[in-house]
This record gives structure tokens, sequence and C-alpha cells, in this order.
């Protein structure tokens, strides 16, 4: 078997999934700005879906790969970005609450990945036996990392959706799903706080060792 080269991991199943998840981004963004909602909700939400089926098939054709790592990450965290700027517009009185959320969500998934990977970790979602009881428990079962993930994106797609619905039954359905995904919104965001502290008490700690091992040197 020839030697893989770089245009080969381009090629891999889970990457080209991720390409299909950037392109329904883009469809999504369109047709939230040209007021499409109906379109938006349904690629946005495949895109979603699609999420778990990419590290599926990493597992299963063992193609996992640093690059499709860091393109899932990235198509997570604009995605959301997008649909939350989109909201605060849709809802100024809560634009703030927004921005914290984008900042929180960015912060605590770049210090997680950057901490994982600086003390020899292969990715974000590998944890050791010291790693924080949350954190275990939202990346080593994967059903669970997904119901938060998708939980947290329903809220704010129904939330979204709701301001474009006419009917009265279909409104009163979608804010009915809408409070029962908002405790699972809130859970994720703070299982992204815990991960944002403990991704710096670790990079901090490895500061701390060190400098702690370069004041021995020079004794």
């Amino acid at each position: 078997m020839a030697n893989l080269s770089y245009h080969d991991v381009f090629w891999f199943v889970p990457n080209l999934i991720g390409y299909t998840r950037v392109a329904l981004t883009c469809i999504a963004v369109y047709a939230m700005y040209f007021e499409h909602p109906t379109l938006m909700f349904l690629s946005y939400a495949v895109s979603e879906l699609l999420d778990a089926a990419d590290g599926y098939y990493a597992r299963k054709l063992h193609q996992c790969s640093k690059f499709g790592e860091v393109l899932d990450m990235v198509t997570d965290r604009c995605t959301t970005t997008v649909l939350l700027t989109y909201l605060s517009q849709l809802y100024p009185r809560c634009a703030l609450a927004f921005c914290f959320l984008i900042s929180l969500d960015i912060s605590s998934h770049y210090m997680q990945m950057y901490s994982q990977l600086i003390t020899g970790k292969t990715n974000h979602k590998q944890m050791d036996v010291n790693a924080h009881w949350v954190l275990k428990a939202y990346y080593t079962d994967r059903r669970v990392l997904f119901g938060f993930c998708f939980g947290n994106e329903a809220f704010f797609m129904l939330i979204y959706l709701v301001e474009y619905l006419t009917n009265s039954l279909a409104w009163y359905c979608g804010v009915g799903l809408a409070v029962v995904a908002f405790p699972v919104c809130v859970i994720k965001n703070v299982i992204n706080v815990v991960q944002l502290y403990e991704s710096a008490k670790d990079l901090a700690k490895l500061d701390a060792a060190q400098l702690n091992a370069e004041k021995e040197a020079k004794k």
C-alpha cells in the first residue's frame, strides 16, 4: 500500500462530511440573512446531525486526523457564532448574553484544545484519570456529548424559528420545545465554564512546573 499524502487526508470520508457541513453552514447563513427560515432551519439542523457522522466514520474507517479534528471544531464554533450573532439582532435585549455565550464557546474550546495538545494528548476530547468529573462524563460518552451539543443548538435554532412562525399552533409548539431545550443549553454552557477553568488550571500548572524547574537549574 502506498504511503498517504496530505491530498489523501483531504479526501478522507469524515473530512468530506466536514466540507458538506461547511457548505450547509453557508446555505444557513444565506437563508438567515435573506429571511428564508425554513431553508435555514433545515440546513442548520442537517449540519448538526452530520457533526456526529464525521466522528463515527473517522473511527469506523480509521481515518482520524488532526486536520479533521480542527475542521470539525472550527466549523462548530463558526456555525454557532453566526447563529448567535443573528439572534442578537432578533433579540436586541439579549445581545449582551449572546455575546457572552460566543466568547465563552470560543475561549473554552480553544483553551481546552491547546492545553490537551501541549500536555501530550492526541485531541481535546481525550480525558485522563485526573480530569474533572464533569468533563469526563461529557467527553467519554459520545451519546452524552451529542445530546448536550445538539440540545444546545436546538434551543438557539428554536428561538430563531419562533420569530418567523405565523401559525399559532406551530408557534406554541416551537416555544414549548425551546423551553424543553433551555435546561440543556444552560448545562452545556456550565460545562463550557468548567472546561475553561480546568484547561486554564492545567496550563498554569505547566507554567509553575517549568518556572520551578528553571529556578532549580539556576541554583
